[in-house]
């Protein structure tokens, strides 16, 4: 009998003109040489993009031969749903300089026109320097009109909405939310396993070569939303003193571990994905299960939903992102210290 673990996979790297090596210095990367790397793709299954695990049984083993093979032990509940498309993609993205200002389709869209799923996203902000920005929607009263004209002679920077953000700061992207990450950041992303983007403005770089990049305007405005996104930035919700709800929508849940005493936790018959940002620690299996997995800062782990229970033992003081695919609210619960 096979018995699951907290996987932990090896690292996509992607070269992008505005990338740049602080997944290096932050998380202590061997980075290829040579490149600026703008993301670091951890969790995926997505098209020819498969993660490797790692170590452990599964070593050597991808993402996509899990799914098929194992798919109940590693989805629980939602094995019919997932067993044919892991349904999200983790990544970090190192920004030196701003990327494109860009939209994602929904659902509906992208299998029309793309055959693929639509993009709904989150971002966490791992490190963020002074006066780094974020650009998502459009300033209140922006009409279409007023921005397919502006896009037309290439003025759309005055009509979206740019706010500057701290380390911490959590955003969420629905699809059809024009958007655009602003130099001097490393983010987590955590969105649906898609790679859908239609470019709205490039700032009129060029390539290596001299090119500029494909815009897609046509299909970006077809897919623009002009609604009230909300509030710039997401408000945490205290479920215990360890645990934070940054968001819930119909594609993922995410939360956030801040600790430094040791947590429990059971299984919730699905899969999850920790990502662990700052400090040192191990995860345990408290029946000796499987062997401990130590984390590090730029740790990615998939937890399975056949391991039933595991316990996060920090060496120093942790911070965690804990990302459950679909809609679940955690409730609030009494925290009690574990002993392991």
């Amino acid at each position: 009998m096979i018995s699951f673990y907290p996987l932990v996979f090896e690292p996509i790297y992607k070269s992008k003109i505005w990338g740049g090596r602080r997944l290096a210095t932050l998380f202590d990367r061997n980075l290829p040489s040579g490149e600026d790397i703008g993301e670091s793709w951890e969790i995926c299954d997505y098209k020819n993009e498969v993660s490797v695990v790692k170590d452990g049984d599964f070593e050597g083993m991808t993402l996509a031969e899990l799914r098929e093979k194992y798919p109940e032990e590693l989805f629980g509940e939602q094995a019919e749903e997932f067993k044919d498309r892991f349904p999200l993609l983790l990544k970090f993205i190192n920004a030196e300089e701003p990327l494109s200002l860009q939209v994602h389709p929904d659902n509906r869209y992208a299998a029309k026109h793309e055959n693929d799923s639509g993009k709904c996203e989150a971002w966490y902000i791992v490190d963020a320097m002074p006066g780094a920005k974020i650009t998502r929607a459009f300033k209140a009263g922006t009409t279409k009109t007023k921005v397919v004209k502006a896009i037309k002679q290439n003025k759309v920077e005055p009509l979206v909405n740019t706010f500057e953000v701290n380390t911490d700061d959590a955003i969420y992207i629905p699809p059809g939310t024009l958007h655009g990450i602003g130099s001097g950041l490393v983010i987590a992303e955590i969105q649906q396993s898609s790679d859908i983007t239609y470019r709205v403005y490039d700032y009129n770089r060029t390539d290596k070569d001299g090119n500029q990049r494909e815009l897609h305007i046509d299909k970006a405005i077809d897919v623009m939303s002009f609604r009230d996104p909300g509030s710039d930035t997401l408000r945490p919700i205290n479920l215990d003193p360890l645990h934070q709800k940054l968001c819930v929508c119909d594609f993922f849940s995410l939360y956030v571990y801040k600790f430094r005493e040791p947590i429990h936790e059971y299984s919730i018959n699905r899969f999850r994905m920790l990502v662990n940002l700052e400090g040192y620690g191990t995860i345990l299996s408290p029946e000796g299960l499987f062997e401990d997995v130590e984390f590090s800062p730029g740790t990615s782990i998939l937890i399975p939903a056949a391991v039933k229970d595991f316990s996060l033992v920090p060496a120093t003081y942790c911070k965690m992102l804990d990302i459950i695919p679909g809609k679940m609210n955690l409730r609030k619960q009494k925290h009690v210290p574990q002993d392991v």
